[in-house]
């Protein structure tokens, strides 16, 4: 049996737990205040219209003016016993950006010297199960603090589009790639008072890619810090992400066809609220 499938295996196996008897529902929108960050590259044609077709080095995504932070929206919905069950995340990250660069390698039909931007696309889905594992409580300043930890499994599916650009237009490179892996998940959080700390943590290999153009190791990395209002159903938090996405493919340009890898970040904080139903 292939890795990931055992992986889904055991994560479905989970499914017939306590966690989901009497589940609880946490709907969590949430404003993602995310930077993507890394590097890309793409072959190009060298010379212009020799029909020569080139490798170029890597260039940061400053190069086209990526190097803040942008706006964007998730929404995430738990179902289970407040700590382990299922997980549905989706996030939409759409990053534009009025800055430019200056082009120290080709990237496609995007030449060097060129002043050049990149708006990017993704739409990100995450489905997962954790499994309750250990559950504790210790006395600490007067008051119980509850320690717990899961472990369980998490397939995301996502699709970017990178549309890059000259200042005046007179040349253009896009490219896409799409990506459907399994994660193996640990999950830990400490709970004090009102106050709790959540970590979600999840690695891929290459060999859990299950299809599209992701490759080699891919980490997730989650803390949200939250506060129950006292009485309400209701949580307001604040989180810090750290994902890494790793792809490689073909895109399409003037002289045919250029290969191109993008090993890229995506990292930021979250702030939103948690309605429980």
């Amino acid at each position: 049996m292939r890795p990931h499938a055992a992986l889904l295996a055991v994560a479905l196996t989970g499914c017939t737990s306590t966690v989901l008897t009497e589940p609880i529902v946490h709907v969590s929108p949430y404003l993602a205040l995310y930077r993507l960050r890394g590097d890309t590259k793409m072959q190009s044609e060298q010379p212009p219209g020799s029909g020569v077709i080139a490798d170029n080095a890597a260039l940061p995504l400053s190069s086209f003016g990526h190097d803040r932070t942008r706006e964007d929206v998730g929404v995430r919905v738990d179902i289970g016993d407040g700590f382990g069950g299922l997980r549905a995340d989706y996030y939409k990250l759409d990053m534009n950006t009025a800055r430019s660069g200056v082009l120290t390698q080709d990237w496609g039909d995007l030449l060097t010297a060129d002043l050049a931007s990149i708006r990017a696309e993704m739409d990100e889905l995450r489905l997962g199960y954790v499994e309750p594992l250990a559950d504790t409580t210790v006395p600490w300043r007067g008051e119980d603090l509850q320690l717990r930890l899961g472990a369980g499994g998490v397939f995301a599916t996502r699709r970017m589009k990178m549309r890059g650009r000259e200042a005046t237009n007179v040349a253009t490179q896009n490219l896409e790639f799409s990506g459907d892996q399994v994660y193996a998940a640990i999950r830990a959080q400490a709970t004090w008072q009102d106050i709790t700390l959540d970590l979600d943590y999840a690695v891929s290999p290459e060999s859990f890619v299950i299809g599209g153009d992701v490759e080699d190791l891919s980490q997730d990395f989650e803390a949200r810090v939250s506060y129950q209002l006292p009485h309400r159903d209701i949580r307001f938090f604040a989180g810090w992400r750290y994902s890494e996405l790793a792809a490689s493919g073909s895109a399409g340009g003037i002289a045919g066809s250029y290969q191109f890898e993008n090993d890229l970040v995506i990292d930021g904080v979250q702030l939103g609220v948690v309605v429980t139903f």
